[in-house]
């Protein structure tokens, strides 16, 4: 393994871009989510070339709604992912460009009784 990464808030889905006259926007949940891991990301140093090639395993552990009685996580697997593969990517140390991931394991699931809501991102060399 060459990093990983713990963002200790609740994950949020990315949301499909709404195009406008005045640009593009998201919706409000997802762009305070990738300000906040923004902020809370420190420049890696994993050592990952432009050369070599990645594996990512994303594991979103979602807060459980009170009233709900859901048996999974709202949200597409693949959008829990978008947000933590973007904001890795605008940071520097972890790797290049996100084309560099040739294999992504990702999952969710809702947080125990106890336990805090996160993402985990773990980077490894292929």
């Amino acid at each position: 393994m060459r990093a990983s990464v713990v963002f200790p808030f609740n994950p949020v889905p990315a949301s499909r871009p709404r195009v406008s006259r005045w640009g593009v926007f998201y919706a409000k949940t997802y762009k305070t989510w990738k300000q906040l891991a923004e902020e809370h990301l420190a420049p890696g140093d994993t050592g990952i070339g432009p050369a070599d090639g990645v594996l990512v395993v994303i594991i979103a552990v979602a807060k459980r709604a009170k009233t709900s009685k859901a048996t999974f996580v709202n949200g597409d697997v693949d959008n829990f992912a978008k947000g933590p593969m973007d904001v890795i990517t605008k940071a520097t140390g972890y790797w290049g460009d996100d084309k560099q991931v040739n294999w992504l394991m990702s999952g969710k699931r809702f947080a125990e009784p106890g336990e805090e809501p996160r993402t985990e991102v773990h980077i490894y060399t292929t």
